[in-house]
């Protein structure tokens, strides 16, 4: 149910960025996820659509991206950006990784198309 608290931090930002405007046109919501968290792309997506109607964004979707993690090797100390879960360095194959983690998820932006009035 970790999908429920992230659909939940969307429609907290689609509330505070368009309040009722929300009707008024087609929304893109791009958001970030870890490829670490337990919370799949598709059970993501599949939660927003179940819930959107409910609260008023029927013309809301989400484009799920994966969030970019810094990571450096302990043994090799080379440092790169990983968007797949991984526990060893793609370098060296040392287990001996320091994975910077700080969010498991954030929206990253709105993509709003007005209707015509």
């Amino acid at each position: 149910m970790h999908e429920t608290r992230f659909v939940n931090e969307i429609f907290a930002v689609l509330k505070q960025r368009l309040g009722k405007d929300a009707a008024s046109g087609r929304i893109l919501v791009n958001v970030r996820l870890s490829p670490f968290s337990h919370v799949s792309a598709t059970t993501l997506k599949e939660s927003f659509n179940a819930l959107a109607g409910n609260e008023d964004y029927k013309t809301a979707s989400i484009n799920v991206l994966p969030l970019e993690i810094p990571f450096e090797c302990g043994n090799c100390k080379r440092k790169a950006v990983i968007t797949k879960k991984m526990f060893e360095c793609p370098f060296c194959g040392s287990a001996d990784v320091d994975i910077k983690m700080d969010k498991e998820f954030f929206v990253e932006s709105l993509e709003i198309e007005k209707k015509d009035a």
